[in-house]
């Protein structure tokens, strides 16, 4: 079974928690590529399931076993089982982590990088008061890196990006692109977003 070094290592590149991550892990993150899904599904597919049935619960002994249980289970199903519903199989428990690990300020221990995932499953929880956390979680990032810190356009850019899934939960209550996928019928207003190119 994988280790959270291992992890680590393959999303960024790096398993140090607060190292620069090289722009080749980052062309990968956000970029819909089915061979990189499949190496995903080859080499970590039964440590995601193992993590969703909460077998991985050893993890959150440290904080790099936090950040890599964040990743299995809300970045990796999102790969492996893009379009279904198990893509968000992991969600509960990425956030019940990622929650722990901001509350006790721990994220301030992280890179910008691996902060910035660390919010992920606040930015992706379909609830208002999570998008208002996440909206925080970062701002508080992107203030960390004004003034033309290194990172600065980065760290901008996360949060715009946590802006923008705030707005949608704002107006849908929901992500409408989520609904075809957990066999939710799609109001008018929502199919209208979905047909202007609406999504992430």
């Amino acid at each position: 079974m994988a280790t959270p070094s291992e992890i680590l290592q393959f999303w960024f590149g790096t398993d140090q928690l607060e190292a620069t991550v090289d722009d080749a892990h980052q062309r990968r993150w956000f970029t819909r590529d089915e061979a990189f899904d499949q190496k995903i599904e080859d080499r970590f597919g039964q440590l995601v399931e193992s993590a969703i049935a909460g077998d991985l619960q050893s993890w959150r002994e440290s904080l790099s076993g936090e950040l890599a249980l964040v990743l299995v289970c809300d970045q990796f199903p999102r790969n492996i089982y893009r379009a279904t519903a198990r893509a968000f199989a992991g969600d509960y428990l990425a956030l019940e982590v990622a929650l722990a690990v901001i509350e006790r300020g721990d994220d301030a221990r992280l890179g910008l990088c691996q902060r910035a995932f660390l919010g992920m499953p606040l930015e992706h929880a379909e609830s208002a008061q999570m998008q208002r956390r996440s909206v925080d979680y970062f701002n508080r990032l992107r203030m960390d890196y004004v003034d033309g810190a290194s990172g600065a356009a980065q760290a901008e850019n996360f949060y715009q990006f946590a802006v923008a899934h705030q707005n949608v939960i704002d107006e849908f209550g929901r992500y409408p692109h989520r609904n075809a996928a957990l066999g939710r019928e799609s109001t008018s207003a929502e199919r209208e977003w979905l047909d202007q190119g609406g999504g992430f």
